[in-house]
């Protein structure tokens, strides 16, 4: 419409949003709109009452501000459709369904003089308190609203009232999915006809010109197995549209699930898509950064802290900060400018809500989390442009109003997703709605097939796509827009895939000047010398840390366990206080709750029973527990060795050296093709002790295979054998630092994307 414009002489006619003009039209006397964070904590303010209670509605602020959103929702809806609580309670939806309602209705009144106190106002109340702005009004001769989405009642009338102070003109489209529209003006006595391109003016009521939509939608449906291959199908679509002649510019890719954009986003090498909601700032890392202090401040769990450390948050400065000290917006202010995490100077958005929050919260004192949760949620609402993106537009299904493109690609076209449910029916279901005249799911859900109809009919080529997995249906909105022919296609990886490596191509690196003897070795660093060079590289020499993991580690976690199992008792006589400390131990340790936490707990207790009845067999023979997790240093043939000894056992004449294993202990001891073998612990363990103690026999004890014991085999050859390699490295000066040959040593590695290695690459 603006473009047909553009290309006429003379001005241009001033145009605008339908919420602009609606704002611009309506005055408020001495009243200013509430802030979106403040009317929260006013709305939690008027929430203090003892009734209030029964709706269980928690009153601490994180939680309220979750569930605000609904009631102001349900406030917004009641009055923008003029319906007041004595006709919602005439509706017989379950017993309490009055008794609530009395509630909300004090909770509104409430809320209202809290306002009127600080002379604000809400769009809850804008319906019965404004007034005309007739010097806006009647400024133009002519006002042509080209309406798309659904008006209230509130907006029926306002435009019914502008009307009649200069002429008003509407431009419509009708079909099957906006019935409820035509209804409302019909109560207006203009009765519209369906599949149309209408205008009538609303002042005169009468119609000015219709004609029939003969536009068809010539769209292909397309679906794939998997999410992520609707990117590599959707660029192909669009390459196709470009050659075909269509101006890229004129091509629009629609999300019908926002979020979405964020797999495109990463894909888009050529930068090719402009996204038209921009970027989050929420995946900044500033952002990242504080909400990861929010999350820490929560439950102090130790894994949270290593969050803020992969973040480099300077933990001896947040450690002096009390989250829950009361203080004043300025100083929480100063506290984020202490950590570093004020974005002010370098960001002009971030800049702007930080004034906000002075003015608007000047007053105001809460705890120092609190105020970082509200900080949060006014950092989530900005969004940076894509200034520098590509001519092809991405966008959501409400930003298509009043726009066309030639090119069309929609994806995630999907049950569940189109149309997209809509959480308005919270607090009233739907035989509630219809009893009051409310908009129900079924009219919201025509509402946003009209945009999508509209789309598609306007555009000269449409492609449709939608993933099958995860038992995904496609959606039945399909059927009735008479495309019910999909066809399966498989998508081309190499538009995702085949980029130049990221990586850096380095030399393969050598070690010079290396000298084993003054280095304090351990079997892991043993093992990680003998399997792989490149990777004894990265972490000893480099010192090149993993990440660490956020999972629970199951050998780590049950070798803890009973470390604490032993401390204080070198035996158990009977297997039920075994099991009973044992079991205790669990519950105590896991640093998790819920449900997984739970079931990991169950499962550990069943799987070791069979341990517990192996060692109380093994303490009735005379073994008692000497030591755990005992730690040694010594001497293997002129090289330095340290380590740590889960448990040694001894009776009357001879000493047991046990090692844990909650996996296979099958390479470990094996006894074929010893040229191979890596893992020397218990060699090691072996030299080390001999001096020490008596009689000394290895084992694994099998703690999850029915705690069963494995001697060490071939327990000779395995020492022969050490002491080859230790003569070795001492005579090793310099290395190469080569890749491993054995490809499944990489699997689980954490240098497997350095080494361009694994199944993801």
């Amino acid at each position: 419409m603006s473009q047909s414009q553009k290309e006429q002489d003379g001005f241009l006619p001033a145009l605008m949003r339908m919420d602009e003009f609606e704002q611009r039209a309506t005055l408020i006397e001495n009243k200013i709109q509430i802030d979106p964070i403040q009317r929260i904590l006013l709305l939690r303010e008027a929430a203090s009452f003892e009734a209030f209670d029964k709706l269980n509605v928690n009153h601490e602020l994180v939680r309220f501000f979750t569930k605000s959103d609904a009631l102001f929702k349900f406030f917004e809806e009641l009055a923008a459709e003029d319906i007041d609580f004595r006709t919602l309670s005439q509706a017989d939806a379950y017993a309490e369904f009055e008794s609530h309602l009395a509630i909300l209705e004090k909770l509104l009144h409430n809320y209202r003089k809290l306002l009127d106190k600080k002379n604000f106002t809400d769009k809850a109340f804008i319906p019965d308190s404004y007034f005309l702005n007739e010097g806006f009004i009647q400024s133009y001769q002519t006002i042509e609203v080209h309406l798309e989405g659904y008006l209230s009642r509130f907006e029926l009338e306002l435009l019914e009232k502008i009307s009649q102070q200069t002429q008003l003109i509407v431009h419509y489209a009708t079909s099957k999915f906006n019935k409820k529209m035509q209804e409302r003006f019909e109560a207006y006595g203009l009765r519209l006809p369906n599949d149309c391109y209408v205008s009538f003016d609303l002042t005169k009521k009468e119609i000015i010109a219709q004609a029939k939509n003969t536009q068809q939608i010539k769209a292909s449906v397309l679906s794939v197995e998997e999410r992520d291959e609707q990117i590599a199908v959707a660029l192909a679509k669009i390459e196709e549209m470009v050659q075909s002649g269509i101006n890229p510019e004129n091509i629009a890719l629609i999300l019908p699930d926002e979020k979405f954009k964020e797999h495109f986003m990463l894909f888009d090498s050529h930068a090719n898509l402009n996204f038209a909601m921009g970027y989050d700032y929420s995946k900044k890392r500033i952002y990242k950064t504080l909400e990861a202090i929010y999350v820490y401040w929560q439950s102090y769990d130790e894994k949270d802290r290593s969050t803020l450390d992969r973040y480099g948050v300077a933990f001896d400065v947040l450690e002096k900060i009390s989250a829950s000290k009361i203080v004043d917006v300025t100083a929480f202010f100063e506290y984020l400018e202490s950590l570093g995490l004020l974005e002010t100077g370098s960001n002009e958005q971030v800049h702007e809500a930080y004034i906000h929050f002075l003015k608007i919260f000047e007053m105001q004192k809460l705890s120092l989390k609190e105020w970082l949760f509200l900080w949060l949620k006014g950092l989530s609402k900005i969004t940076i442009d894509d200034i520098g993106g590509g001519l092809i537009t991405v966008m959501g299904v409400l930003e298509t109003r009043g726009v066309s493109f030639e090119g069309v690609v929609i994806v995630d076209f999907n049950e569940g997703v189109v149309p997209s449910a809509s959480s308005k029916d919270q607090f009233l279901n739907s035989s509630v709605r219809s009893f009051a005249d409310l908009p129900t799911k079924n009219d919201r859900e025509a509402l946003q097939k009209q945009y999508y109809k509209r789309l598609l009919e306007q555009a000269s080529e449409a492609v449709i796509l939608y993933s099958t997995s995860e038992n995904k249906l496609p959606s039945k909105f399909l059927y009735e827009l008479g495309l019910n022919k999909a066809r399966q296609t498989k998508a081309h990886f190499d538009l995702l895939y085949a980029q130049p490596s990221q990586l850096i191509d380095t030399f393969e690196p050598v070690v010079e000047n290396f000298d084993a003897a003054s280095i304090v070795w351990s079997a892991s660093r043993l093992k990680t010398y003998l399997e792989c060079k490149r990777k004894y590289y990265y972490r000893y020499i480099q010192k090149i840390e993993a990440s660490k993991e956020d999972e629970l580690i199951e050998g780590l976690f049950l070798h803890k366990v009973l470390e604490h199992l032993f401390k204080e008792k070198s035996f158990y006589s009977s297997e039920e206080e075994m099991q009973k400390i044992l079991d205790m131990l669990l519950d105590k340790l896991h640093p998790d709750s819920g449900a997984k936490a739970e079931y990991q707990k169950l499962l550990w207790k069943e799987k070791l029973k069979g341990f517990v009845e192996r060692q109380t067999e093994h303490f009735s023979a005379d073994w008692r527990v000497a030591e755990t997790e005992k730690e040694f240093q010594g001497e293997i043939g002129g090289l330095r060795f340290k380590g740590r000894i889960d448990r040694i056992d001894q009776n009357a004449t001879e000493t047991l050296v046990l090692d844990y294993k909650s996996g296979s202990v099958k390479e470990a001891n094996k006894t074929k093709n010893l040229e191979n073998l890596t893992d020397f612990q218990m060699s090691i363990y072996h030299h080390i002790l001999s001096s020490k103690y008596q009689n000394i026999t290895l084992a694994f004890v099998k703690i999850l295979q029915n705690g069963e014991m494995e001697e060490i085999t071939a327990l000779e050859e395995k020492n022969a054998l050490l002491e080859e390699h230790i003569i070795e490295l001492k005579q090793t000066k310099r290395f190469a630092a080569r890749k491993c040959e054995d490809l499944q040593k990489c699997k689980y590695c954490e240098f497997a994307l350095m080494c361009e290695r694994g199944e993801y690459l």
